[in-house]
């Protein structure tokens, strides 16, 4: 077996708002799908975070198709997930509009049932269970989800809904793989909460470059990032060049994580390399506005005219700095995108003094935290209501930093009851059940009180999980 492992594209992303950019992206794309289709590949997996909008553009949208149609007229099928980027809460997304047109196949879970010539079905409570199936080999796969939707207390989502099978295709962060990216304390999974017993395990999402062998995880196959196509972050620059205070010229060094994708052959990956435009992180040290020019246009001297390039500059200058006195310095240097972040502070400030973590948020305060780490568009507001509830009712004190405040047991539960109205309040609304007129603080006995709600049970089961819409 012989497949192409792609993942976060990011069609139609203008980053730094430079149309170039943009270009850059998609070329990315089309040049990991020729390689693709040139490497007689039987299928190509793309593990979320084909578009960087879920609404993309027209022109966008154009490119995807143009791009999509080569392995379709090589009769490759193409095998999708929606990440992060792509979802949208809406009954049809642009993914549908690519799987009519016959360039993609979205597995997961469907509301309607799916099949052809490779998509089987079956039926998973109010969804379907889509999956492919190519030649003898089984390709199972989910949309990106939020840690809450995953594991929802003694309900493993993704070991309920996967009980084996040949590749497994992700768009979440596992946490020992997630290592030195922004998503080392933002992760999804835990590595023990990945279903066993798959060969591959094809994941998207840290645009980082990783693979963990079976002899480190302990699972059956390889887990695989293959990173994103494009460099999308500082982070990922292709060249790092530094000129400190002490340095006589600048250091430069390439970053040795090339952009790309995986050949899979027999479930093990073997990397490919796009060509992505030079990305250049820089930074230089000074004490003076003088020194920080000098060392700013030899810098220059050092970056190729078609370089993106991000220039910190360090240092104590008395009166700090403008960023247009720099930005001024390059505008004739050549270099097709360029900007300057400053680090420079007016005065040295000394301080002995050292804050740890658990003297700066309280264990509350931490746990809240990873709960709120959410984008706002996709953040599960019922599922955290439903967790900060479960903590009052357990007890568990607030505790403010520094302070070692704890409000009492029942102190915390008074938040689930609701607010008593008071006797002679002016503005009552009559008919309403459950309401009290004024008679002296006497009930009327025609009025009917309201009745009192069973504590509700939380869902434990893949049932109850699907039907409250979690797909």
């Amino acid at each position: 077996m012989r497949f192409a492992h792609i993942a976060d594209v990011h069609l139609g992303r203008e980053q730094f708002n430079q149309p170039f950019r943009y270009e850059d992206y998609v070329k990315a794309f089309r040049e990991a799908i020729e390689k693709a289709v040139k490497e007689r590949v039987e299928f190509i997996l793309i593990a979320g975070d084909l578009f960087h909008v879920s609404r993309p553009s027209p022109r966008t949208l154009r490119d995807a198709i143009e791009i999509l149609e080569i392995p379709k007229k090589k009769g490759i099928p193409v095998f999708a997930i929606e990440g992060n980027h792509d979802k949208t809460i809406r009954e049809a997304s642009v993914f549908d509009l690519l799987e009519h047109l016959g360039l993609i196949r979205t597995l997961g879970l469907r509301r309607e049932e799916k099949r052809d010539e490779f998509l089987r079905s079956k039926k998973v409570a109010d969804r379907y269970l889509v999956w492919a199936e190519v030649d003898d080999a089984k390709i199972y796969g989910l949309r990106h989800h939020t840690r809450w939707q995953l594991i929802r207390g003694n309900t493993n989502v993704l070991k309920a809904l996967f009980r084996g099978g040949d590749v497994l295709m992700l768009h979440q962060a596992v946490d020992y793989l997630a290592k030195d990216t922004p998503y080392q304390d933002a992760f999804d999974l835990k590595l023990s909460e990945l279903p066993d017993n798959f060969s591959y395990y094809a994941l998207g999402h840290i645009h980082a470059r990783r693979v963990a062998e079976p002899e480190q995880t302990g699972l059956k196959g390889p887990v695989a990032y293959p990173g994103s196509l494009e460099r999308t972050d500082v982070r990922e620059a292709s060249h790092i060049v530094v000129y400190g205070d002490r340095d006589r010229k600048p250091r430069i060094k390439n970053n040795p994580e090339a952009k790309g994708f995986y050949i899979v052959e027999d479930f093990q990956p073997e990397f490919v390399e796009v060509s992505t435009r030079p990305f250049y992180r820089v930074t230089v040290s000074g004490n003076s506005k003088t020194e920080l020019r000098r060392k700013v246009e030899e810098v220059a001297e050092l970056i190729p005219r078609e370089a993106v390039a991000i220039i910190y500059l360090e240092g104590a200058v008395k009166g700090g700095i403008s960023l247009a006195e720099f930005n001024d310095l390059l505008k004739d240097s050549g270099i097709a995108y360029y900007t300057f972040r400053s680090r420079v502070t007016g005065e040295v400030i000394i301080s002995k003094e050292t804050v740890s973590e658990d003297e700066l948020l309280t264990d509350w305060e931490r746990e809240l935290l990873l709960h709120l780490r959410a984008e706002p568009r996709e953040f599960p507001l019922d599922e955290f209501m439903d967790w900060l509830l479960e903590r009052y009712r357990l007890g568990v004190p607030v505790q403010m930093a520094g302070r070692n405040e704890k409000k009492p047991v029942e102190e915390s539960r008074a938040l689930e009851k609701p607010t008593e109205k008071r006797t002679g309040d002016k503005k009552k609304e009559s008919g309403r059940v459950g309401e009290t007129k004024n008679t002296g603080g006497k009930e009327n006995a025609k009025t009917k009180k309201p009745e009192k709600k069973k504590p509700g049970r939380k869902p434990s089961s893949l049932d109850a999980w699907l039907r409250r819409g979690k797909q």
